[in-house]
């Protein structure tokens, strides 16, 4: 057994395998996420909800309702640097050297807009030291992806990017990439 099924069954009393046929034995191959969730909820109440959406979820991955990273608002994709730099140098470089990462000069204060490097967007939520939120539009795309920057540690940081709402599978695998990039040229500016 893996430890993704140990963590089902530990939490649930099931593995992935007892999942996928008791979905399947309801019919759940002809249900949309919501029906899957509702059927969970009625049928199986001391499932807690985070993991009726995660059976549901791993289940319509299984069945090819649904693909990896694809999620109700469109595609994510998250990436993370490990920093040997504090967390204050880091936030430092994100904060006074957005050109080197988010492509333009922005003032991080939310509502500030930027644009640069073929992409521009919104400042959201600034927390210093801690994290950035915002919006992040390449020129060729209809809507923005949102982007969440955040750090964790002390003496050294991970830097984590997380990206949601993405159009498609393409464009999740291009953002991982380019964020990929962007967290390598953060982590040498810090001197990682």
């Amino acid at each position: 057994m893996t430890n993704k099924d140990d963590a089902v069954r530990t939490a649930t009393g099931r593995d992935w395998t007892e999942w996928l046929s008791l979905l399947d034995a309801a019919g759940a191959a002809d249900w949309d996420h919501k029906g899957i969730v509702a059927h969970l909820a009625a049928v199986y109440p001391q499932v807690s909800s985070w993991w009726q959406q995660s059976i549901t979820v791993t289940y319509e991955q299984a069945r090819g309702k649904r693909a990896v990273g694809q999620t109700a608002t469109g595609f994510q994709v998250g990436v993370q640097r490990s920093v040997s730099a504090g967390a204050d140098v880091v936030w430092k470089v994100i904060t006074e050297r957005p050109e080197l990462w988010l492509g333009g000069p922005v003032r991080f204060e939310p509502g500030n807009r930027y644009e640069g490097g073929g992409v521009s967007g919104e400042i959201r939520v600034v927390k210093p030291v801690d994290r950035v939120r915002f919006t992040w539009q390449p020129a060729d795309w209809d809507t923005p992806a949102t982007v969440q920057v955040s750090l964790l540690g002390e003496r050294r940081t991970a830097v984590h990017a997380q990206v949601e709402k993405l159009p498609d599978a393409d464009a999740r695998e291009w953002a991982r990439e380019q964020w990929r990039a962007a967290l390598d040229r953060i982590a040498a500016e810090a001197g990682s």
